[in-house]
């Protein structure tokens, strides 16, 4: 009789413990399942559709083996988040996922149903987190950064689609803070150069789409503003409209630039020797009527400008706009040092850009998107921009509970 008795609790421990396993294999896999839902559906919050958030996780949880309403499973998406730490925040997503077990060969120890339930949550990036991106896919070198130069993208990332083996070139004491550096092709840091941190460079990573791709290049004629235009010492306000072969303000010209679409056609829109330019609400696009000599910028030599792009309408966010069809060799000069505060994009896709502004005068929103980039002298960039200006890379959402 003892022997049966001790038989049968062996036998009952022994069925409790595969079902323990058992139950321990499907809370494993029930969190696996919700981790994924709380992401699918932080990153239908993130792109905007908000509305879709439960079908998403429920398409997710139903992928993995768990279909709400089936086998007693449910699925609660709360948004924002009901408790935890994350509760209350707008951008953060909780999903809940429970499904009642049932022991069978340990059912004498523990007759009762129970639930194993389960929960997540994930939190959507900041859209856009790369505030300057290079885009020509075939050039030996992408960006490149040497000389002494310093540049602090503390809040934002730098993306680099250049493919070759030196796409990211830092030497000769060069310094990039950042928090992400997307590379698709290699990086090469030499010569006392270095990146902070280090573990910001990812290299074979996949392009960064350009975010101005559809933006139509404004359609003009004539030259209704004048030719070559130069503004002097003086008092100046200019008008949107059609410049051809270049505009200039030097000799510490004030100049202020009327909210518009200001083309030049052709020549270089030179601002220098003390000058000083300010408007909102201006996009300068530079262009050319003949396919030739395409218009360029060029910012130096003492001149302060303070420029922000529209929020709203067709050139929306874009303050500076080279035309797709100038050639590689125009190279956008911002060299202003602490004077060049811009707000808005700076977007030459196939031609070159050389950026510095200075480690003390950045506006909050400065973009760079260009076929190469040269960052030179003391550069600041922080992506916290207003309406109109395009976030550069998707969105992102992370675990955090």
């Amino acid at each position: 009789m003892t022997v049966a008795i001790l038989l049968a609790v062996i036998i009952g421990m022994a069925s409790l413990g595969i079902e323990v396993t058992y139950v321990l294999l499907k809370h494993r896999q029930m969190q696996a399942a919700v981790d994924a839902a709380a992401v699918a559906s932080a990153a239908a919050l993130a792109g905007g559709y908000s509305s879709a958030m439960l079908a998403e996780a429920g398409a997710v949880a139903s992928d993995s083996g768990f279909t709400p309403g089936a086998a007693g499973v449910t699925l609660i998406v709360n948004h924002p988040p009901a408790s935890g730490s994350r509760m209350g925040d707008a951008d953060a997503v909780e999903v809940v996922l429970a499904q009642p077990q049932t022991l069978v060969l340990g059912r004498t120890f523990w007759p009762q149903a129970f639930d194993v339930r389960v929960r997540s949550v994930a939190l959507i990036g900041n859209p856009g987190g790369y505030c300057a991106l290079q885009l020509r896919s075939t050039v030996t070198v992408g960006v490149r950064m040497d000389n002494g130069a310093t540049a602090d993208l503390a809040t934002c990332g730098l993306a680099v689609n250049s493919t070759r083996s030196a796409a990211l070139t830092m030497a000769g004491g060069a310094k990039l803070t950042t928090t992400t550096v997307s590379v698709v092709g290699g990086a090469s840091i030499s010569n006392g150069a270095k990146l902070d941190p280090p573990s910001a460079l990812k290299t074979g990573q996949a392009a960064i789409a350009d975010p101005y791709a559809a933006v139509a290049a404004p359609s003009f004629s004539g030259c209704a503003m004048g030719t070559s235009k130069s503004y002097g010492n003086g008092n100046w306000t200019l008008s949107p409209g059609v410049y051809c072969n270049g505009i200039s303000f030097n000799n510490a010209a004030n100049a202020t630039m009327k909210p518009g679409v200001y083309i030049i056609d052709r020549g270089t829109f030179d601002v220098g020797g003390g000058a000083n330019l300010a408007g909102a609400g201006v996009t300068i696009f530079l262009t050319s009527s003949t396919g030739s000599n395409y218009a360029k910028a060029n910012i130096g030599n003492g001149a302060k400008i303070t420029l922000s792009a529209p929020t709203s309408g067709a050139t929306a966010g874009l303050l500076f706009f080279g035309d797709r069809r100038a050639p590689a060799s125009n190279m956008n000069m911002f060299v202003g040092g602490a004077a060049v505060n811009v707000t808005g994009a700076l977007y030459f896709p196939s031609s070159g850009l050389t950026f510095e502004n200075g480690a003390g005068n950045a506006s909050t929103c400065t973009q760079l998107v260009a076929g190469t980039i040269r960052l030179s002298g003391g550069s600041k960039l922080r992506s916290n921009c207003p309406g109109g200006v395009k976030p550069i890379g998707a969105a992102t959402s992370m675990l955090v509970e």
